[in-house]
Protein backbone atom coordinates (compact mmCIF):
# COMPACT_ATOMS: atom_id res chain seq x y z
CA UNK A 1 0.00 0.00 0.00
CA UNK A 2 2.85 2.49 0.60
CA UNK A 3 4.44 1.95 -2.41
CA UNK A 4 1.15 2.94 -4.34
CA UNK A 5 0.88 5.73 -2.16
CA UNK A 6 4.26 7.07 -3.38
CA UNK A 7 4.22 6.34 -6.73
CA UNK A 8 0.91 8.22 -7.03
CA UNK A 9 2.94 10.98 -5.01
CA UNK A 10 6.17 10.48 -7.07
CA UNK A 11 4.18 10.75 -10.06
CA UNK A 12 2.52 14.03 -8.96
CA UNK A 13 5.76 15.20 -7.96
CA UNK A 14 6.80 15.14 -11.65
CA UNK A 15 3.31 17.17 -12.75
CA UNK A 16 1.43 14.28 -13.79
CA UNK A 17 -1.66 14.28 -11.59
CA UNK A 18 -5.04 13.68 -12.62
CA UNK A 19 -6.62 16.66 -14.01
CA UNK A 20 -9.87 18.15 -12.41
CA UNK A 21 -12.78 18.84 -15.01
CA UNK A 22 -15.19 21.44 -14.55
CA UNK A 23 -18.24 21.24 -16.63
CA UNK A 24 -18.28 21.98 -19.90
CA UNK A 25 -18.83 25.51 -21.44
CA UNK A 26 -17.11 28.46 -23.49
CA UNK A 27 -18.10 31.99 -23.97
CA UNK A 28 -16.81 34.80 -25.42
CA UNK A 29 -15.43 37.93 -24.02
CA UNK A 30 -15.62 40.79 -26.50
CA UNK A 31 -14.60 43.22 -23.30
CA UNK A 32 -11.55 44.56 -25.31
CA UNK A 33 -13.56 44.76 -27.97
CA UNK A 34 -14.37 42.16 -31.25
CA UNK A 35 -12.88 44.69 -33.68
CA UNK A 36 -9.38 44.16 -35.44
CA UNK A 37 -7.45 44.87 -32.32
CA UNK A 38 -8.48 41.70 -30.47
CA UNK A 39 -10.39 38.69 -28.81
CA UNK A 40 -10.63 37.06 -25.71
CA UNK A 41 -12.38 33.36 -25.78
CA UNK A 42 -12.58 31.61 -22.22
CA UNK A 43 -12.97 28.14 -22.00
CA UNK A 44 -13.06 25.20 -19.11
CA UNK A 45 -14.31 21.68 -19.14
CA UNK A 46 -12.58 18.38 -20.31
CA UNK A 47 -14.66 18.52 -23.35
CA UNK A 48 -15.73 20.73 -26.10
CA UNK A 49 -18.71 19.39 -27.85
CA UNK A 50 -19.23 22.89 -29.97
CA UNK A 51 -15.97 24.48 -30.24
CA UNK A 52 -16.10 28.30 -30.44
CA UNK A 53 -16.10 29.38 -34.07
CA UNK A 54 -12.82 32.01 -35.12
CA UNK A 55 -13.22 33.74 -37.97
CA UNK A 56 -9.76 34.45 -40.18
CA UNK A 57 -9.92 37.60 -41.61
CA UNK A 58 -8.19 36.57 -45.62
CA UNK A 59 -4.29 37.65 -46.41
CA UNK A 60 -3.64 38.73 -42.80
CA UNK A 61 -1.82 36.72 -40.08
CA UNK A 62 -4.05 35.98 -36.63
CA UNK A 63 -1.69 35.19 -33.79
CA UNK A 64 -3.77 33.07 -31.56
CA UNK A 65 -2.30 33.03 -27.94
CA UNK A 66 -3.10 30.15 -24.69
CA UNK A 67 -3.16 31.24 -21.44
CA UNK A 68 -4.28 30.24 -17.98
CA UNK A 69 -7.08 31.65 -16.35
CA UNK A 70 -5.25 34.22 -14.88
CA UNK A 71 -4.16 35.19 -18.26
CA UNK A 72 -0.47 33.86 -17.90
CA UNK A 73 1.19 31.64 -20.98
CA UNK A 74 0.28 27.98 -21.30
CA UNK A 75 3.21 26.59 -23.56
CA UNK A 76 1.86 24.34 -26.43
CA UNK A 77 3.03 20.55 -26.58
CA UNK A 78 1.55 20.34 -30.07
CA UNK A 79 -0.46 22.03 -32.46
CA UNK A 80 -1.98 20.64 -35.26
CA UNK A 81 -4.31 22.32 -38.38
CA UNK A 82 -5.76 20.59 -41.42
CA UNK A 83 -4.71 21.48 -44.75
CA UNK A 84 -7.37 23.22 -45.94
CA UNK A 85 -5.76 26.29 -47.54
CA UNK A 86 -4.38 27.53 -43.60
CA UNK A 87 -0.88 27.67 -42.62
CA UNK A 88 0.80 27.62 -39.43
CA UNK A 89 4.00 28.86 -37.56
CA UNK A 90 5.40 28.62 -34.18
CA UNK A 91 8.12 30.06 -32.79
CA UNK A 92 10.65 28.63 -29.71
CA UNK A 93 10.60 32.22 -27.97
CA UNK A 94 7.30 32.13 -27.74
CA UNK A 95 5.63 28.19 -27.23
CA UNK A 96 2.23 29.72 -26.15
CA UNK A 97 1.95 31.44 -29.63
CA UNK A 98 0.40 30.32 -33.00
CA UNK A 99 0.08 32.19 -36.06
CA UNK A 100 -2.05 31.35 -38.21
CA UNK A 101 -2.78 32.50 -41.96
CA UNK A 102 -5.10 31.64 -44.21
CA UNK A 103 -3.96 31.24 -47.94
CA UNK A 104 -7.20 30.70 -49.66
CA UNK A 105 -10.61 30.44 -48.99
CA UNK A 106 -10.67 26.90 -48.57
CA UNK A 107 -13.10 25.15 -46.20
CA UNK A 108 -13.54 25.59 -42.51
CA UNK A 109 -11.17 24.24 -40.74
CA UNK A 110 -10.56 23.46 -37.10
CA UNK A 111 -7.08 24.13 -34.84
CA UNK A 112 -6.16 20.92 -32.41
CA UNK A 113 -3.96 22.36 -30.05
CA UNK A 114 -2.37 19.64 -27.09
CA UNK A 115 -0.94 22.26 -24.02
CA UNK A 116 1.28 21.54 -21.76
CA UNK A 117 0.02 19.11 -18.32
CA UNK A 118 -3.31 19.39 -19.86
CA UNK A 119 -5.28 16.21 -20.88
CA UNK A 120 -7.98 17.29 -23.11
CA UNK A 121 -6.98 18.87 -26.32
CA UNK A 122 -8.65 22.42 -27.35
CA UNK A 123 -10.99 22.97 -30.37
CA UNK A 124 -11.36 25.75 -32.87
CA UNK A 125 -13.48 26.21 -35.85
CA UNK A 126 -12.06 28.31 -38.40
CA UNK A 127 -13.93 29.98 -40.44
CA UNK A 128 -13.56 32.63 -43.73
CA UNK A 129 -14.38 36.49 -42.62
CA UNK A 130 -14.25 39.41 -44.01
CA UNK A 131 -12.09 42.07 -43.25
CA UNK A 132 -12.22 43.70 -39.64
CA UNK A 133 -12.29 40.55 -38.00
CA UNK A 134 -10.06 40.34 -35.16
CA UNK A 135 -6.36 39.22 -35.84
CA UNK A 136 -5.14 38.60 -32.42
CA UNK A 137 -7.04 35.99 -30.24
CA UNK A 138 -6.19 34.98 -26.87
CA UNK A 139 -7.78 31.63 -25.50
CA UNK A 140 -8.13 31.51 -22.42
CA UNK A 141 -8.62 28.54 -20.05
CA UNK A 142 -9.76 27.68 -16.63
CA UNK A 143 -6.43 26.65 -14.72
CA UNK A 144 -6.99 23.31 -13.91
CA UNK A 145 -3.29 22.84 -13.62
CA UNK A 146 -3.76 24.15 -10.23
CA UNK A 147 -6.83 21.61 -9.51
CA UNK A 148 -9.74 23.91 -10.35
CA UNK A 149 -12.72 22.06 -9.64
CA UNK A 150 -11.70 21.46 -6.02
CA UNK A 151 -13.35 23.60 -3.39
CA UNK A 152 -11.44 24.95 -0.67
CA UNK A 153 -11.53 22.35 1.76
CA UNK A 154 -10.10 19.30 -0.36
CA UNK A 155 -7.12 21.33 -2.28
CA UNK A 156 -6.35 22.62 1.37
CA UNK A 157 -6.14 18.79 2.50
CA UNK A 158 -4.24 17.95 -0.54
CA UNK A 159 -1.96 20.93 0.04
CA UNK A 160 -1.51 19.45 3.59
CA UNK A 161 -0.35 16.01 1.66
CA UNK A 162 1.86 17.47 -0.56
CA UNK A 163 3.83 19.53 1.78
CA UNK A 164 5.20 15.78 3.91
CA UNK A 165 8.47 17.87 4.34
CA UNK A 166 12.11 16.38 4.52
CA UNK A 167 10.97 13.04 5.83
CA UNK A 168 8.37 13.16 2.75
CA UNK A 169 11.01 14.16 0.12
CA UNK A 170 13.27 11.51 1.09
CA UNK A 171 10.70 8.48 1.28
CA UNK A 172 10.07 10.06 -2.75
CA UNK A 173 13.43 10.29 -3.53
CA UNK A 174 14.15 6.50 -2.12
CA UNK A 175 11.47 5.15 -4.02
CA UNK A 176 12.33 6.65 -6.97
CA UNK A 177 16.03 4.90 -7.08
CA UNK A 178 14.44 1.65 -6.13
CA UNK A 179 11.58 2.16 -8.90
CA UNK A 180 13.70 3.59 -12.06
CA UNK A 181 10.98 2.21 -14.31
CA UNK A 182 8.29 4.88 -12.60
CA UNK A 183 10.87 7.32 -13.48
CA UNK A 184 11.38 6.45 -17.02
CA UNK A 185 7.28 5.74 -17.38
CA UNK A 186 7.17 9.50 -16.37
CA UNK A 187 9.11 10.90 -19.18
CA UNK A 188 8.17 9.01 -21.97
CA UNK A 189 4.50 9.01 -22.76
CA UNK A 190 4.56 5.36 -24.69
CA UNK A 191 5.26 3.84 -21.80
CA UNK A 192 2.90 6.04 -19.82
CA UNK A 193 -0.02 5.42 -22.24
CA UNK A 194 1.21 1.42 -22.59
CA UNK A 195 0.85 1.45 -18.53
CA UNK A 196 -2.64 2.74 -18.66
CA UNK A 197 -3.72 0.58 -21.15
CA UNK A 198 -2.68 -2.16 -19.84
CA UNK A 199 -4.71 -1.59 -16.65
CA UNK A 200 -7.78 -0.55 -18.67
CA UNK A 201 -7.33 -3.97 -20.36
CA UNK A 202 -10.64 -5.01 -19.79
CA UNK A 203 -12.18 -2.11 -21.53
CA UNK A 204 -10.30 -1.84 -24.54
CA UNK A 205 -10.87 -5.20 -24.92
CA UNK A 206 -14.40 -6.03 -24.37
CA UNK A 207 -16.01 -3.12 -23.50
CA UNK A 208 -20.05 -3.52 -25.34
CA UNK A 209 -20.65 -1.53 -28.64
CA UNK A 210 -17.11 -1.54 -30.03
CA UNK A 211 -17.55 -2.46 -34.05
CA UNK A 212 -14.86 -5.53 -34.43
CA UNK A 213 -13.51 -5.92 -37.68
CA UNK A 214 -11.26 -9.11 -38.72
CA UNK A 215 -11.01 -12.41 -36.85
CA UNK A 216 -13.19 -12.28 -33.42
CA UNK A 217 -11.16 -14.78 -31.93
CA UNK A 218 -7.58 -13.65 -32.76
CA UNK A 219 -4.85 -13.99 -30.42
CA UNK A 220 -3.91 -10.22 -30.58
CA UNK A 221 -6.70 -7.32 -30.32
CA UNK A 222 -5.40 -4.05 -32.33
CA UNK A 223 -7.41 -1.21 -30.93
CA UNK A 224 -7.61 1.93 -32.75
CA UNK A 225 -8.76 5.86 -31.61
CA UNK A 226 -9.28 7.72 -34.88
CA UNK A 227 -11.23 10.38 -36.49
CA UNK A 228 -12.80 10.39 -40.16
CA UNK A 229 -11.32 14.28 -40.65
CA UNK A 230 -7.86 13.07 -39.41
CA UNK A 231 -4.72 13.24 -42.17
CA UNK A 232 -2.99 10.55 -39.72
CA UNK A 233 -5.76 8.26 -39.93
CA UNK A 234 -6.19 8.36 -43.22
CA UNK A 235 -2.61 7.22 -43.79
CA UNK A 236 -3.27 5.07 -41.54
CA UNK A 237 -6.33 3.13 -43.86
CA UNK A 238 -3.71 0.56 -45.67
CA UNK A 239 -1.78 0.02 -42.49
CA UNK A 240 -5.33 -1.77 -41.20
CA UNK A 241 -5.94 -3.27 -44.20
CA UNK A 242 -2.77 -5.48 -44.17
CA UNK A 243 -3.41 -6.19 -40.52
CA UNK A 244 -6.83 -7.53 -41.43
CA UNK A 245 -5.46 -9.83 -43.68
CA UNK A 246 -3.71 -11.97 -40.97
CA UNK A 247 -5.87 -14.73 -39.90
CA UNK A 248 -4.62 -13.97 -36.17
CA UNK A 249 -5.98 -10.26 -35.74
CA UNK A 250 -8.78 -8.72 -34.70
CA UNK A 251 -9.67 -4.67 -34.67
CA UNK A 252 -11.60 -2.99 -32.14
CA UNK A 253 -12.52 0.61 -33.56
CA UNK A 254 -13.10 3.53 -31.30
CA UNK A 255 -14.54 5.96 -32.82
CA UNK A 256 -12.84 9.53 -31.44
CA UNK A 257 -14.62 12.45 -33.37
CA UNK A 258 -12.03 15.21 -32.28
CA UNK A 259 -12.18 17.53 -35.02
CA UNK A 260 -15.33 18.94 -35.27
CA UNK A 261 -18.66 18.37 -35.85
CA UNK A 262 -18.36 16.46 -39.17
CA UNK A 263 -16.15 14.40 -37.33
CA UNK A 264 -19.18 13.46 -35.09
CA UNK A 265 -21.18 13.19 -38.17
CA UNK A 266 -19.29 10.50 -39.50
CA UNK A 267 -18.57 8.44 -36.56
CA UNK A 268 -22.54 8.50 -35.72
CA UNK A 269 -23.29 7.14 -39.11
CA UNK A 270 -20.61 4.51 -38.90
CA UNK A 271 -21.88 3.62 -35.89
CA UNK A 272 -25.52 3.34 -36.96
CA UNK A 273 -23.75 1.09 -40.12
CA UNK A 274 -22.85 -1.30 -38.00
CA UNK A 275 -26.98 -2.24 -36.74
CA UNK A 276 -26.98 -3.17 -40.49
CA UNK A 277 -23.87 -4.76 -40.72
CA UNK A 278 -22.45 -2.21 -42.82
CA UNK A 279 -19.87 -1.10 -40.55
CA UNK A 280 -16.46 -1.59 -42.49
CA UNK A 281 -17.60 -0.95 -45.65
CA UNK A 282 -18.82 2.87 -44.62
CA UNK A 283 -15.64 3.00 -42.34
CA UNK A 284 -13.18 2.68 -44.96
CA UNK A 285 -15.79 4.84 -47.32
CA UNK A 286 -15.99 7.77 -45.01
CA UNK A 287 -11.67 7.34 -44.83
CA UNK A 288 -11.00 7.22 -48.03
CA UNK A 289 -13.72 10.49 -48.67
CA UNK A 290 -11.55 13.50 -49.35
CA UNK A 291 -14.45 16.36 -48.81
CA UNK A 292 -15.93 17.36 -46.06
CA UNK A 293 -18.49 15.34 -43.93
CA UNK A 294 -22.06 16.79 -43.66
CA UNK A 295 -25.19 14.98 -44.19
CA UNK A 296 -25.65 15.46 -47.42
CA UNK A 297 -21.88 13.98 -48.11
CA UNK A 298 -22.71 11.44 -46.11
CA UNK A 299 -25.99 10.40 -47.50
CA UNK A 300 -24.59 10.00 -50.90
CA UNK A 301 -21.78 7.67 -49.45
CA UNK A 302 -24.26 5.57 -47.67
CA UNK A 303 -26.16 5.43 -51.13
CA UNK A 304 -23.30 4.27 -53.28
CA UNK A 305 -22.51 1.56 -50.75
CA UNK A 306 -26.08 0.51 -51.16
CA UNK A 307 -27.51 1.23 -47.40
CA UNK A 308 -30.95 1.66 -45.75
CA UNK A 309 -30.07 5.55 -45.82
CA UNK A 310 -33.38 6.37 -44.11
CA UNK A 311 -32.66 4.02 -41.58
CA UNK A 312 -29.04 4.95 -41.18
CA UNK A 313 -30.33 8.45 -40.35
CA UNK A 314 -32.60 7.60 -37.50
CA UNK A 315 -30.26 4.77 -36.22
CA UNK A 316 -27.37 8.09 -35.86
CA UNK A 317 -29.69 9.62 -33.77
CA UNK A 318 -30.45 7.43 -31.26
CA UNK A 319 -29.09 8.12 -27.83
CA UNK A 320 -27.15 4.79 -27.54
CA UNK A 321 -24.64 6.20 -30.49
CA UNK A 322 -23.92 9.26 -28.79
CA UNK A 323 -23.30 7.33 -25.64
CA UNK A 324 -20.66 5.16 -26.77
CA UNK A 325 -19.17 8.47 -28.29
CA UNK A 326 -19.27 9.81 -25.19
CA UNK A 327 -17.68 6.30 -23.37
CA UNK A 328 -14.69 6.75 -25.93
CA UNK A 329 -13.86 9.95 -25.18
CA UNK A 330 -14.09 9.24 -21.87
CA UNK A 331 -11.67 6.43 -22.03
CA UNK A 332 -9.28 8.69 -24.26
CA UNK A 333 -8.93 10.93 -21.41
CA UNK A 334 -8.51 8.11 -19.03
CA UNK A 335 -5.50 6.94 -21.22
CA UNK A 336 -4.24 9.81 -22.25
CA UNK A 337 -4.98 10.06 -25.72
CA UNK A 338 -5.03 13.54 -27.11
CA UNK A 339 -4.75 12.93 -30.74
CA UNK A 340 -5.72 10.67 -33.08
CA UNK A 341 -4.59 8.18 -34.36
CA UNK A 342 -3.52 5.98 -31.81
CA UNK A 343 -2.84 2.39 -31.72
CA UNK A 344 -2.51 -0.08 -28.86
CA UNK A 345 -1.55 -3.78 -29.82
CA UNK A 346 -2.59 -6.37 -27.31
CA UNK A 347 -1.46 -9.68 -27.03
CA UNK A 348 -0.12 -12.55 -24.89
CA UNK A 349 3.04 -10.99 -24.47
CA UNK A 350 1.66 -7.76 -23.33
CA UNK A 351 0.77 -4.59 -25.14
CA UNK A 352 2.60 -2.39 -28.13
CA UNK A 353 1.54 1.28 -28.49
CA UNK A 354 1.45 3.81 -31.19
CA UNK A 355 0.66 7.13 -30.72
CA UNK A 356 0.86 8.40 -34.18
CA UNK A 357 0.46 7.47 -37.82
CA UNK A 358 1.88 4.01 -38.79
CA UNK A 359 2.52 2.13 -41.53
CA UNK A 360 1.83 -1.59 -42.55
CA UNK A 361 5.37 -2.60 -41.53
CA UNK A 362 5.28 -0.74 -37.94
CA UNK A 363 1.70 -2.15 -37.12
CA UNK A 364 2.89 -5.31 -38.22
CA UNK A 365 5.71 -4.98 -36.31
CA UNK A 366 4.11 -4.18 -33.30
CA UNK A 367 1.94 -7.54 -33.74
CA UNK A 368 4.64 -9.52 -33.70
CA UNK A 369 5.92 -8.29 -30.94
CA UNK A 370 2.59 -8.33 -28.80
CA UNK A 371 2.81 -12.17 -29.56
CA UNK A 372 0.94 -12.47 -32.62
CA UNK A 373 1.33 -15.62 -34.69
CA UNK A 374 2.57 -15.28 -38.14
CA UNK A 375 0.16 -16.89 -40.71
Amino acid sequence: MMDSKLRALAFGGLGLLSVFATAVSHAVDDSEGASAAGLTIRLSGADIAAPPSIALPPGRVVTVSFTDASGSPWPLAEVVVPDTGLSHRQYSSHPHLVLLERRSKGAPANLVALLDGLSWPVHLELTSARAGAPTRIEVRLSDVRGGAGLDTASREKADASAAGGAGFDQAVREYLLSNPDVLREALDPARQLASRAEARRADLLEGAGVPVLGNTSGNVTVVEFFDYRCGFCKRSIEAVRTALTRANVRLRMLEYPILGEGSALAARAALAAARQGAYRRLHFALMEHEGEYDEASIREIATNLGLDVEQLVMDASLPEVQAKLDANRALAADLGVTGTPAFLVFGPDGVQVSPGALDADRLGAMIDAAGGKRD
